[in-house]
């Protein structure tokens, strides 16, 4: 039987996530099933389940995967001037982030869910532990490009202000999901007159 490349198993894995995503955020999280997601895949049963023990571990893989990558592109935009504010900031986390991430609601449902699995509960503190770093490093050189701090006041002032950042992340995700009537550029305009 010939060897299957590490290019081709993280190919399968990469379809079976995406179907999982599709399944997860048209039917919530419990309401899909394996036979949905092997459905929506094209591939065998044999196929998922030489990637994945269950569709916990297919969520848990969408969300590292989605994380990293995103992880990766806000270092590099941040490296990239003009340095953006932070309405920009929470666009450029949660706004327009492509197809590859989760849906608000699949995040919502993705928190809900860590409260009741351990290994959940361990990868949402995980994400949040690397997001408030990431927060905390864009504040801090906010504070000494734009409000003139020296580097040990300005990194003082970003740790204290990062758990606000924070919450205006998870209060936009929230929102969004659930008011009817989200205005997201009524959302920036808010976070500007927070940070003028």
């Amino acid at each position: 039987m010939p060897k299957v490349s590490d290019a081709h198993r993280e190919a399968r894995r990469e379809q079976i996530v995406q179907a999982a995503l599709g399944c997860f955020v048209e039917k919530g999280f419990h309401r899909t099933s394996m036979a949905d997601i092997i459905a929506a895949s094209g591939l065998s049963a044999g196929a998922i389940y030489l990637q994945f023990e269950s569709k916990q571990d297919i969520m848990l893989a969408a969300a590292e995967t989605t994380i990293s990558h995103r992880i990766g592109e806000i270092g590099a935009r941040l490296a990239t001037p003009p340095f953006p504010d932070p309405d920009e900031f929470v666009e450029l986390v949660l706004g327009d982030i492509g197809d590859d991430a989760p849906k608000p609601q699949l995040l919502v449902q993705l928190w809900g869910e860590s409260f009741f699995t351990d290994r959940l509960g361990d990868m949402v503190d995980g994400v949040f532990m690397r997001l408030r770093s990431t927060v905390t490093g864009y504040l801090t050189q906010w504070a000494v490009e734009r409000r003139g701090l020296d580097a040990d006041a300005a990194a003082a002032w970003g740790r204290e202000t990062a758990p606000a950042m924070l919450s205006l992340l998870q209060g936009r995700i929230l929102q969004s999901t659930i008011l009817a009537d989200f205005d997201a550029d009524a959302y920036r305009a808010a976070i500007r007159n927070l940070f003028p």
